[in-house]
């Protein structure tokens, strides 16, 4: 016996060894980062603890609860004092520079540089107990194979099928639009990904869904901005940690029930004699995931479809939302714009009964597309995304990020970039037109992030939003509501603080 605890203590040791070592090589690593990044890269002066969080205007309870007015005004202010980039540290062992210029989004996002889900203080990493490593997450040979398995699902033959489920969603959103606005986009990406009615436009934010990704969304936002929650085995053990792991459960449980029913109903199939599904019937992402296959003929794992699956539902809501919100909000800022759209509905729509919108349309709402594109840069649904420099260091515009910094790329800032977008605060849709984006960097736009990390799901969250777009305009006239003042919060998804209140007219 005596023998045994000898043991174990020697390994009790050797364990707390290896771990010291660890640490201390990290710190010293993170040491090293921030030594050349004070070198290269100009900034505000930092604290020892809290990097730069302190200066940012979110720490304050009274402004984070206000929105985050200011948060804007600060990314401003950095873009015009800094506008190609500037270094930014989230806590003492975060070390990074935010990139705010199309050169450095080039440099950075060519490559296959991972999300960094083992940083300490990412909010990706903070995302791993909901979205495993799905397709935002996961990095290396992982990514490459599921990218590519998933890459089908998203082709124009597919996305041709959902127009039926666009268009009854928003017949629901059009008898309801006083509070579903953000929910038809869910509603539409349940029926899409798991063929399910869940009835969230009726029930609205009651849904136990709708409350529990809302609410995971909100948790893993501030633990970013508190150092001392960084640490896994500190906040899982707070009350908001015990709150964030039970709604976690709580999607899983769904999405792990309708797998489990999809799965068994196949095996179902493969005995029985069923008809041949047409081509022209839509056929869901979960179906789709079910059914790939890679060059050895192995499939997903049913873990790897559920976080593949979460990953659609939460890439593909709240942005979508926030896109369609505050486009709705530019019509109503920009009445003249709001016309010119009207005037182009109304030209694709004459003479039909039917108000729904059809496949061949889309590629003929040209100026409404100019107004979403300029409503993307102007409120852009993912205000920040981030990379971690793992395969080499970097150099751009003469200076260097070192292997193993953190990149934050701040598209609010690079879409307000004076030194890119002349007038950055106007509304101007002809900034996209034919005509003027052939000479604008690729990298100086850009909503759906770029390069081989891109949005695969972009072309489905585009035809959604036009479909929805095109049926509110052709029958709503915007007008702002004169006794709500709108104020914008950078969460994960770029949002009104206290909801963005039109007033609809009828135009018929």
């Amino acid at each position: 016996m005596a023998e045994l605890a000898s043991i174990l203590s020697l390994g009790l040791v050797a364990a707390l060894s290896y771990a010291v070592c660890v640490l201390v090589r990290y710190v010293q690593s993170q040491c090293r980062i921030r030594g050349i990044l004070i070198k290269h890269w100009p900034g505000l002066p930092d604290h020892w603890f809290y990097g730069n969080l302190h200066q940012h205007p979110m720490n304050n309870p009274k402004v984070r609860e206000a929105g985050s007015k200011e948060e804007l005004k600060l990314w401003r202010e950095m873009d015009a004092k800094f506008p190609r980039g500037f270094r930014w540290f989230h806590g003492p062992l975060a070390i990074g520079v935010t990139a705010n210029h199309p050169d450095i989004m080039r440099a950075v996002m060519r490559g296959r540089d991972p999300k960094p889900t083992t940083a300490l203080s990412s909010g990706y990493r903070f995302l791993l107990p909901w979205l495993g490593y799905g397709l935002l997450l996961a990095s290396g040979d992982t990514w490459f194979r599921n990218r590519r398995l998933i890459t089908h699902a998203f082709h124009f033959d597919i996305l041709k099928t959902y127009m039926t489920i666009y268009n009854k969603a928003t017949d629901i959103l059009l008898n309801k639009m006083s509070d579903s606005k953000c929910l038809c986009t869910l509603d539409i990406l349940l029926k899409c990904a798991f063929s399910y009615e869940s009835g969230c436009q009726i029930s609205g934010d009651s849904h136990p869904y709708v409350t529990a990704v809302n609410a995971i969304a909100l948790a893993s936002r501030d633990r970013v901005f508190n150092p001392l929650l960084h640490p896994d085995f500190i906040f899982h053990r707070t009350a908001a940690g015990k709150t964030f792991l039970k709604n976690v459960d709580f999607v899983h449980e769904i999405a792990d029930k309708v797998i489990k029913e999809r799965r068994d109903k196949l095996r179902e199939k493969e005995t029985d004699s069923e008809p041949v599904k047409s081509k022209d019937q839509p056929r869901d992402f979960l179906g789709i995931l079910l059914a790939a296959r890679d060059e050895d003929g192995k499939g997903l794992t049913d873990l790897e479809i559920r976080n593949e699956v979460d990953t659609f539902l939460f890439e593909g809501h709240d942005t979508t939302a926030s896109s369609l919100t505050w486009m709705l909000y530019a019509m109503a800022t920009n009445p003249e714009h709001q016309r010119k759209v009207q005037e182009e509905i109304d030209e694709v729509m004459e003479g039909r009964e039917s108000e729904e919108i059809q496949w061949e349309d889309l590629g003929k709402f040209n100026y409404l597309i100019l107004c979403l594109k300029e409503a993307m840069r102007l409120y852009p649904p993912v205000p920040m995304i981030q990379r971690i420099v793992a395969e080499k260091d970097i150099m751009v515009h003469d200076r260097l990020i070192p292997k193993g910094a953190l990149i934050n790329m701040n598209i609010y800032a690079l879409h307000h970039n004076p030194e890119i977008w002349p007038n950055c605060m106007e509304f101007i849709p002809d900034r996209f037109a034919p005509e003027n984006i052939k000479n604008m960097d690729p990298f100086a736009y850009l909503p759906f992030s770029a390069g081989p990390r891109n949005c695969i799901g972009q072309n489905f969250a585009l035809n959604e939003e036009k479909v929805i777009l095109a049926r509110v305009l052709r029958r709503f006239h915007i007008e702002l509501d004169p006794d709500h003042k709108v104020t914008a919060r950078l969460q994960l998804v770029y949002k009104a603080t206290n909801d963005i209140k039109l007033k609809l007219k009828p135009r018929f």
